[in-house]
């Protein structure tokens, strides 16, 4: 069973996101070798994260308003958000071990409990196959 990352499609869905207690979104384009590189990274932190966090990507090309939203300059950015407001972010390949050390300096409580295989734990909206 793979994990795929949610790809946000539209503004609305990208507020709701980001006005979560905590999300991770990537902003970057298909076509892009270091996006493609990040998104594989962000698979891995998602079944780490599952059910603590939100992790999805933008597609800046197809969704212009989003990344003006996120005021992109720069692809792949990683922006982490809580509760609406901008915390981190991060421009260019950022490596597992990065994005691992700056998730566990969070200070939420619920990031630190790992719940890959808690079956209800994991969030509906990740694909699987």
């Amino acid at each position: 069973m793979m994990i795929k990352l949610l790809t946000l499609s539209n503004t609305a869905e990208f507020e709701r996101i980001t006005e979560q207690e905590l999300s991770l979104i990537a902003f970057g384009t298909p076509w892009s070798s270091p996006c493609q590189s990040q998104y594989k990274i962000l698979v891995h932190l998602i079944q780490r994260y599952a059910g603590s966090m939100t992790i999805a990507r933008v597609d800046v090309e197809k969704h212009p308003g989003i990344a003006r939203k996120g005021n992109i300059q720069t692809v792949p950015t990683l922006i982490v958000y809580k509760k609406g407001g901008e915390m981190k972010r991060l421009v260019g390949l950022q490596s597992l071990k990065t994005l691992h050390a700056l998730l566990s300096a969070m200070t939420i409580p619920e990031l630190h409990k790992n719940t890959v295989g808690g079956g209800a734990a994991r969030p509906s909206f990740f694909n699987n196959h």
